[in-house]
């Protein structure tokens, strides 16, 4: 087991002077020493987010494993071609004079 003088170290900065005088007052009440109070608080912070970050990675593992890609690329496709048949393209080609430079591109490249 590893004494406590080996363990790795972390600086800690508070923002404010009222959160620190907090610690001291609470650790004082709890009858432990701000070091100690503060490593059981990020313990528990931790294990409640590893836990958050777990269920999260577990949904998103359910959500791949349960991708079928027949299914889902006949669903894509359909859904393009809807799009396709239903919606008004917003770009439409047009021919245009080759003698005419008509947003002066030629001229800004010295042609």
């Amino acid at each position: 087991m590893s004494r406590a003088t080996d363990a790795p170290k972390f600086t800690l900065r508070f923002r404010d002077n009222k959160s620190h005088e907090v610690l001291g007052i609470v650790a004082e009440r709890y009858g432990v020493s701000k070091n100690q109070l503060l490593l059981d608080m990020i313990e528990r912070e931790l294990q409640v987010a590893a836990l958050g970050v777990e269920l999260d990675l577990a949904g998103t593992l359910d959500l791949l494993q349960g991708y079928s890609l027949e299914e889902h690329l006949a669903d894509a496709i359909e859904a393009v071609a809807q799009g396709e048949a239903h919606a008004q393209d917003p770009l439409t080609a047009r021919r245009v004079d080759s003698d005419r430079d008509a947003f002066g591109i030629l001229e800004a490249f010295g042609a």
